[in-house]
């Protein structure tokens, strides 16, 4: 009977583990904001001229040289293809609201692509005319 409850207990709890894992611990740092992409169009850096994105275990926060500093948390799935990632912002434009992302790293390069609060999660890293997806281009700090 102990081993029975054992191997029960084993395999209830073994279900515990078979969702997809959530740290990606290369993700963590500092990235330095580079290039914004909406819509097909570039955005205007003025506002973020030299923001930072730090993204910590649990949280990120934007930094701009100037203005206030964006904050949120998120949560990941480094196991989805691509990778995705959502972002609960606590602050600014987008207060209360997440954004579906996906993302990928490339050397000391990160790129974020998501959409308005609402949209679906992008597909790929691209920003076509006529569609509201954001691809954000980072490059590490640290």
């Amino acid at each position: 009977m102990t081993t029975t409850c054992s191997l029960l207990v084993c395999l209830a709890l073994s279900g515990c583990c078979t969702q997809p894992a959530m740290n990606d611990s290369g993700l963590m740092g500092s990235w330095l904001l580079l290039q914004i992409n909406r819509g097909g169009k570039d955005i205007d850096l003025d506002h973020l001229e030299g923001a930072v994105r730090e993204i910590l275990d649990q949280s990120y926060r934007i930094k701009p040289l100037k203005g206030t500093t964006i904050t949120g948390k998120y949560t990941f799935d480094v196991e989805a293809e691509p990778k995705t990632i959502d972002m609960m912002v606590d602050n600014g434009r987008f207060e209360g609201k997440t954004l579906k992302g996906i993302y990928r790293m490339e050397g000391d390069k990160l790129t974020i692509s998501f959409g308005r609060p609402g949209e679906n999660r992008p597909e790929a890293f691209v920003s076509e005319p006529g569609t509201e997806y954001t691809v954000a281009i980072h490059k590490r700090l640290e």
